[in-house]
């Protein structure tokens, strides 16, 4: 039995719903990535495993911190700067 669903315009994009009945006969549920192809006309659905997340870097506090010890003379070079009236079209 076909299920009939309609094309929506979200954005740019064209948007269908799946209802869930339909996504179960394919083994497939929210968050499942699914490849799209064009076959005799008809779009053809199928899942597919998601590549494994790329792991994040993790930083040392010593890698962190790396030029650290100059923060106090840059803090001391913009002291005052935000002081005074404005001189152009600042929002304020």
């Amino acid at each position: 039995m076909a299920t009939i669903v309609k094309v929506r315009r979200q954005g740019g994009a064209r948007i269908v719903t799946l209802p869930s009945a339909l996504l179960a006969r394919i083994g497939a549920d929210a968050g499942t990535s699914l490849a799209l192809d064009v076959k005799g006309g008809a779009i053809v659905a199928k899942p597919v495993a998601d590549a494994p997340a790329p792991r994040r870097r993790r930083y040392t506090l010593s890698e962190l911190l790396v030029g650290a010890e100059y923060l106090p003379d840059l803090y001391r070079s913009v002291e005052g700067a935000l002081d005074g009236d404005p001189v152009g079209n600042e929002i304020g």
